[in-house]
């Protein structure tokens, strides 16, 4: 004990003596450059290494010491680890700013590749590899080989990451040298670190448009075997590399589910979600009796997964949304372990809210609508918005309890007036689905129309007193007053207004005349929204052109679309998109990877990117979209018309014919008519060095 004390003491004295390091960063002073050149060529260990890491110091408060290169790198054949250490660093620095110069440390980089420590020959093939000079790389070639067959494992891990800088810095000379036979190799290897960085680097090879490395079955169980012995990085790896295979018949495909059964009980959450997503992958080939029994062991996992810490929770719901899209009846046995909790914080309350309306079923639906509830007395206003948001796609989505989600809606907007026009928006697509439902009358009779007052809520609200205004007992009136103050409301409130009185004019032309002549002339003579004035003028030309009510409704009210459910995934991420993106950033940022990640290649400091890439462009995949017909998987886990009547030649008259003209129009081949046109009104014109060696 008296021994590790003095060594101890020995240190702190070490330390208060060098400064800590932070005298190397002192402001330089006249001759400093000379100073350090000496020190360089004295014979004393200390003041060499003391001299370099000034120079490396200066190096990073962005002087130039690019004079001193000759000096330090006489230095490199020193027998000083550290000091060995020190000067790859400044080469590997001025490397990438004079690449010049890079070529007088081969000669020292080739005869460390020999030296008898592994420690030096791993350090030397890092070093080389890191050194992005195209005329340095062809000296890599040998030394590299050389190390993929050295009898240090440490020195193959090194040369294995060295084969994947080579892939990143020259792709050609990667091809043209076969390495990727020597990466198939490594993967056999005995050692698991030299397997699981392997395994990396054929991960990177594969994806990035390299010669694919294709594993066959003695492969894919090597890997599996090496996994206990790994790191957690290392673990991950293989499990990624794996869930990219194939298998190539059932009892092959169940024995790689069993031995990666075990990893699901990890203590890494990253680790299980990799073993998930290897099961995922293989088990569409297992039978019946092993996809029961995995379903119970993936659920158990996933809700131990969600019990973690908040970020822990959010990422594993981001990638349990990507899961339901592939297998929609997992989880679904487990809805409390989504509940959200009063502690937790607002974007995992958010992330366990759609996915309890994900999993939400008919058995369910009662008890989800009671959690709603609750969730609606909470006092985060927006987690309130998207409770309302959410209490209508549960109405969209199951029928039997639509009518107690209105009545949930009604009560809450009472309780909370300050919510109204969250739930006007919300009541639009329950409205449009269920019109029995009478949702807006009484809405309007118990909250009024006063309160709605933002942008979105107003158009839903014109848009369902357009639809049925005549069940509304004061809704002529509402629209009347929206149409007083036409011009004060924003676009597409504008928009939604003359979508409204043109319906209505529709089912009373009589009574809706002189409304739509006010509509129609305010727009096309006030409005300076060209969207708004081609609207306004598109509905003028259709009724100048004579046709009757019937026609027109045809062309206005045509089919209404299905009301879709919002959706959690980008609609360009296909089925394999969505395999891919398990455990990735992709199902947290819930697009394809290739949306927001650069193009692979070196970027230098200016931007450009130094290597060519293949011009040739790749076959669009063929995999179905997530939406379409084809994506759909089975579940692996089976637990008589009004009269026509003249209608408005012009915006100022409603009863009047057109004039004729000899400019034909283009909606006569549309309405299938030889009726003149009116020629619509002019519209104006508005016009890092350390991680790479040290990592």
């Amino acid at each position: 004990m008296e021994a590790v004390l003095r060594k101890v003491e020995k240190l702190k004295q070490n330390f208060r003596h060098s400064g800590g390091g932070s005298k190397f960063f002192n402001t330089a002073w006249r001759g400093e450059g000379t100073a350090l050149q000496h020190e360089l060529n004295s014979n004393d260990k200390s003041r060499q290494k003391n001299a370099v890491k000034r120079i490396i110091a200066g190096m990073t408060m962005g002087r130039d010491v690019s004079h001193l290169f000759m000096d330090v790198v006489k230095l490199g054949q020193t027998t000083n680890l550290e000091l060995k250490k020190l000067v790859y660093l400044y080469v590997l620095s001025n490397a990438k700013l004079q690449p010049g110069k890079a070529l007088m440390a081969v000669n020292t980089f080739l005869q460390d590749t020999t030296n008898p420590s592994p420690v030096v020959r791993a350090l030397a093939v890092r070093t080389m590899m890191c050194v992005r000079v195209d005329s340095v790389t062809e000296y890599t070639l040998e030394p590299l080989r050389r190390a993929v067959n050295d009898l240090d494992p440490y020195v193959r891990k090194n040369a294995v990451i060295g084969i994947g800088k080579l892939f990143h810095n020259s792709r050609q000379l990667y091809e043209d040298q076969g390495f990727s036979t020597e990466l198939l190799k490594l993967l056999t290897d005995k050692a698991a670190v030299v397997v699981s960085n392997a395994a990396a680097v054929v991960m990177e090879v594969n994806s990035n448009g390299g010669t694919p490395i294709v594993l066959e079955r003695h492969h894919i169980m090597h890997l599996l075997d090496q996994i206990p012995g790994t790191t957690e990085w290392g673990q991950l790896n293989i499990l990624e590399l794996v869930s990219c295979t194939r298998p190539g018949d059932d009892r092959f495909a169940e024995d790689v589910v069993s031995r990666v059964m075990l990893q699901t009980n990890h203590t890494n959450q990253s680790v299980v979600m990799g073993a998930i997503k290897v099961i995922i992958n293989y088990l569409p080939h297992c039978g019946q009796s092993t996809v029961n029994e995995v379903g119970v062991r993936i659920n158990s996992a996933l809700v131990t997964l969600s019990r973690g810490d908040p970020e822990a929770q959010y990422v594993v719901c981001k990638n349990i949304h990507a899961l339901l899209v592939i297998f929609p009846n997992l989880l679904i046995n487990n809805l409390d372990s989504f509940y959200v909790r009063f502690s937790d914080p607002p974007y995992v309350k958010l992330e366990k809210l759609r996915l309890l309306l994900k999993l939400v079923s008919n058995s369910s639906a009662n008890g989800i609508l009671k959690e709603l509830e609750e969730y609606s007395t909470e006092v985060d206003p927006f987690f309130v918005e998207e409770v309302v948001k959410g209490i209508a796609e549960l109405a969209l989505k199951i029928d039997s309890v639509a009518q107690s989600c209105v009545a949930l809606l009604l009560r809450i907007v009472k309780n909370r007036p300050e919510l109204l026009p969250q739930v006007v928006t919300s009541c639009k697509n329950i409205t449009r689905k269920y019109p029995k439902l009478l949702v807006l009358g009484t809405l309007i009779s118990e909250c009024g129309a006063d309160g709605v007052v933002e942008e979105e809520a107003k158009v839903s609200l014109i848009w369902m007193l357009g639809e049925f205004c005549e069940f509304v007992e004061n809704g002529m009136d509402i629209i009347r007053k929206y149409i007083e103050e036409l011009m004060l409301h924003e676009p597409p409130v504008q928009l939604s207004i003359l979508s409204a009185v043109i319906k209505m004019f529709l089912r009373d032309p009589q009574g809706m005349e002189p409304t739509l002549n006010t509509v129609l002339d305010a727009l096309t003579t006030q409005s300076s929204d060209p969207d708004i004035r081609d609207r306004a003028y598109a509905y003028w030309r259709l009724l100048s052109k004579g046709i009757g009510v019937a026609k027109m409704k045809e062309i206005v009210h045509g089919h209404h679309a299905a009301v879709a459910v919002e959706s959690t995934f980008s609609d360009a991420m296909t089925m394999g998109d969505l395999l891919k993106s398990i455990n990735t950033a992709a199902a947290v940022f819930a697009r394809p990877a290739q949306s927001f990640l650069p193009p692979y290649g070196f970027v230098t400091e200016d931007g450009s990117d130094e290597e060519e890439e293949d011009e040739e462009a790749e076959p669009q995949s063929s995999e179905p979209q997530v939406g379409s017909t084809e994506a759909a998987q089975p579940s692996l886990f089976d637990f008589g018309p009004p009269a026509a009547s003249q209608l408005p030649a012009g915006p100022n008259n409603a009863a009047a014919g057109a004039a004729a003209t000899s400019h034909r129009d283009p909606l006569e081949d549309l309405l299938g008519g030889g009726l003149p046109a009116v020629p619509p009104k002019p519209v104006v014109q508005q016009a890092s060095t350390l991680d790479d060696l040290f990592s």
